[in-house]
């Protein structure tokens, strides 16, 4: 099983919008594909020193080549053009086997 994070930050002001868009557009559009396991949006709890509410989207797939398939698909790209406006951080994609 492999693990992918996608982590950014956003304005404390902007997160119940934020999670508002992650539900209606990113979630359905991982879901209609059977090759990701899961996917949930993960939050800091409180702001950082400079105000932003670090975060991301969690995903989880049998294999790197399916996760990479999915994710060059148009309508997952699409999926994702509206939160990217609240993104104020630049976004680190880290990859993870599951080891045990």
């Amino acid at each position: 099983m492999v693990i992918r994070l996608f982590l950014s930050a956003c304005a404390a002001e902007d997160i119940d919008e934020l999670i508002r868009l992650f539900r209606e557009d990113v979630v359905p559009a991982f879901q209609a594909h059977p090759e990701c396991l899961d996917i949930e949006l993960i939050a800091g709890v409180e702001p950082g020193v400079d105000g932003l509410v670090e975060g991301g989207a969690l995903t989880r797939w049998n294999s790197i080549e399916e996760m990479e398939e999915v994710l060059a698909k148009p309508d997952i790209q699409a999926s994702q053009v509206r939160i990217r406006e609240y993104l104020r951080r630049t976004p680190i994609r880290k990859v993870y086997e599951v080891a045990s």
